[in-house]
C-alpha cells in the first residue's frame, strides 16, 4: 500500500561549516545493544537435566511469536526504508565507512506505511481504516545506526496479501494454512544486523515488540523479541538457572546455551546434545 516519508533534517558537512543538527537518541539503547550480545552469545547453561523444559518454553513461546506473518510484515517495512534512504543519497548498511571524498550527511528519515487491511481485493489507502506502521532512521554523518525504532498503530495485514493465491506458510514448517488476518499495535525496535533488504528475504534483523497481537478475534498483549536472518529465525528462551538460550527454527528446534547446543524433534518431543 501507500507509504510516506519525511526527511526531518539533512545536512550535507562541507567546509563552509555547517550548522548543528542534533539527532535524537534512540530508545532502549542500551538494552537492545546488550540483547544484540545475547543471541551472538548466549548466557544460559544447558544440560540433560533441563533441556526438556527449554524444549517445552520453547514451544510455548513458538505460538506467541507469530512467525508465519510477523516477519515479513516488518521486513517488508524495512524494504521500504532502504528504497527512501537510497533515493535520498543516505546510508542503508550500518557497517558500510563513510567516503570521505564526499560530503557526509546527517538525518533523521521517518517512513510511515499504510497498512493494506483485510479486504480482498484491497480497497485505497486507508490509515484510519486499516492502521499504519511507521519507523524512524538515523544517519549520522555519513553512517547509518543500526538500531531503527517505530510504532505499529491498530495495523491490519492480510498474509498472503490480497490477490495472492497460495496460503500462508508457517517459518516453523513447510506446511501451510488458512489465510491470516492479522493485527498489531505497539512499538517496535528493528536493529539491523546487516544492510537494510531491497527484498524480505534478504533481511537480517533483531525485531523487539510491545503492544498487543492477534489473529482475527484473538488479540492479546505481548512482548518479546527475535531475530531474523535472510528468513531464518531465532529466539529467545529463559533457563530456569539463569541466562538465555537461543533457539533456531527449522524442521527441529537448535537450542545453543552457554555450555552446550540440542536439536529437539516436536515430533517425538526428544532433544539430543549436538555440541
Amino acid at each position: 500500500m501507500k507509504s510516506s516519508a519525511l526527511l526531518l533534517a539533512a545536512l550535507a558537512l562541507v567546509a563552509c561549516g555547517p550548522e548543528t543538527v542534533t539527532l535524537p537518541t534512540p530508545p532502549m539503547e542500551a538494552e537492545t545493544a546488550a540483547l544484540v550480545m545475547t543471541y551472538q552469545m548466549p548466557t544460559g547453561n544447558l544440560d540433560t537435566t533441563n533441556i526438556d523444559q527449554v524444549r517445552t518454553d520453547a514451544q510455548a513461546r513458538l505460538d506467541e511469536l507469530h512467525l508465519d506473518w510477523l516477519p515479513d510484515l516488518l521486513s517488508e517495512a524495512l524494504t521500504r526504508l532502504q528504497s527512501r534512504l537510497a533515493a535520498a543519497g543516505l546510508p542503508d548498511d550500518p557497517e558500510s565507512m563513510p567516503d570521505p571524498r564526499k560530503g557526509q550527511l546527517t538525518a533523521v528519515v521517518t517512513e510511515t506505511r499504510i497498512c493494506a487491511g483485510w479486504s480482498d481485493p484491497p480497497g485505497p489507502p486507508d490509515a484510519g481504516a486499516n492502521g499504519s506502521i511507521e519507523v524512524t532512521a538515523l544517519a549520522d554523518t555519513g553512517k547509518l545506526n543500526p538500531e531503527i525504532w517505530g510504532t505499529a498503530t491498530s495495523c491490519l495485514a492480510r498474509f498472503p496479501p490480497a490477490g495472492s493465491t497460495g496460503s500462508a506458510a508457517s517459518a516453523t514448517s513447510t506446511s501451510t494454512s488458512a489465510v491470516v488476518k492479522a493485527t498489531l499495535n505497539g512499538t517496535l525496535i528493528l536493529y539491523s544486523l546487516g544492510p537494510l533488504p531491497k527484498n524480505t528475504s534478504d533481511a537480517q534483523l533483531l525485531v523487539t515488540f510491545s503492544g498487543s497481537i492477534g489473529v482475527g478475534d484473538k488479540v492479546g498483549s505481548a512482548s518479546f523479541d527475535f531475530e531474523i536472518n535472510q528468513s531464518q529465525v531465532k529466539f529467545r528462551v529463559p533457563v530456569a538457572s539463569g541466562g538465555d538460550a537461543i533457539v533456531t527454527v527449522g524442521t527441529t528446534l537448535g537450542v545453543e546455551g552457554a555450555n552446550a547446543g540440542f536439536s529437539c524433534d516436536l515430533t517425538t518431543l526428544t532433544c539430543q546434545q549436538t555440541s
